[in-house]
């Protein structure tokens, strides 16, 4: 690993809908492709259009299942000419997994002659093996996405929402609050964001003030995102960010992500010089064999 390394980035973007994650995502380089989960294309518009970025650079892709989503990441491990690719949603992914699920049972039979599936009230719903499918679905893309990024040197975003969960210590009674994310199964969801070098979680810093398209001053507070873990909020960063970033309609990568690329290698550099410097020489092999302490009349005796 060397300074060269710095800088293509795995990330998560979380928090509650119109929080401004997707926007936030489009100020990332480009070329870029996005998997459209959600199929919400409208959002881009206005970010490009405020910042002066071309449409054509923005790739947008609808997906209803997961096997035409593996296709096309198998096919971008191969050969990728983005430089970021968004995951827009992993919640929105998770349920249409759950449908491909429920819509290849329909019609079947089990080894047993029993039908596929379970209806109530006529509704066709998930069973609880239907959620083995939604974990390994959430893995492969896990999997598939640090192949490309480690690969072809790209950034990541996987967008996600969070809800809020209390959990409690059966021993001592306690009760923890916090927010994660949100996935048909429970387990699945807080294991994601392990696997990511940032993690930032968006949310409305009130008392900020905010302005409209217009510049005009409003009152509603300002868009922002943490970096850091508050305890109810996980998050984390391995750049040199402060660890509140209230972003409002600014460009995240432009004026936030990118100087603090470049004074993290500007860091590391001056460092690896320092050790450099303060190494002593290293003295040249000496090539003046030691005398000989073989005794000419041991030669050739046994």
């Amino acid at each position: 690993m060397g300074i060269s390394d710095i800088g293509p980035l795995y990330c998560m973007f979380k928090g509650e809908p119109g929080l401004r994650k997707f926007t936030s995502a489009l100020s990332f380089p480009k070329p870029m492709y996005v998997f459209n989960w959600d199929h919400k294309e409208n959002a881009m518009y206005i970010p490009l259009l405020k910042w002066k970025q071309p449409f054509n650079q923005v790739t947008s892709q609808n997906y209803s299942d997961w096997n035409g989503a593996r296709a096309k990441l198998e096919q971008l491990a191969i050969n990728c000419p983005y430089k970021t690719i968004v995951i827009k949603t992993l919640t929105s992914m998770a349920d249409y997994t759950l449908g491909q699920t429920r819509k290849l049972k329909q019609g079947t039979s089990r080894k047993s002659g029993a039908v596929a599936g379970k209806l109530i009230a006529g509704i066709q719903v998930n069973e609880i093996e239907d959620y083995n499918a939604e974990s390994a679905a959430l893995h492969e893309l896990i999997a598939l996405t640090k192949d490309i990024k480690e690969f072809h040197k790209i950034n990541i975003i996987l967008i996600a929402h969070v809800v809020q969960a209390e959990y409690r210590n059966t021993t001592t009674n306690e009760t923890h609050v916090s927010r994660t994310i949100i996935t048909a199964g429970k387990r699945v969801g807080p294991k994601i964001p392990g696997y990511c070098d940032e993690v930032y979680h968006f949310n409305l810093e009130k008392g900020a003030a905010s302005f409209d398209v217009d510049n005009e001053s409003g009152g509603g507070g300002q868009y922002a995102l943490l970096t850091q873990h508050t305890g109810d909020d996980f998050a984390r960063t391995t750049l040199p960010l402060d660890k509140k970033i209230i972003f409002g309609d600014e460009p995240l990568y432009d004026k936030w992500i990118l100087p603090a690329i470049k004074k993290l290698k500007a860091d590391v550099m001056a460092a690896q010089q320092s050790q450099q410097a303060s190494q002593p020489p290293s003295q040249p092999a000496s090539f003046n064999a030691p005398p000989s302490t073989i005794n000419i009349t041991d030669v050739g005796t046994k």
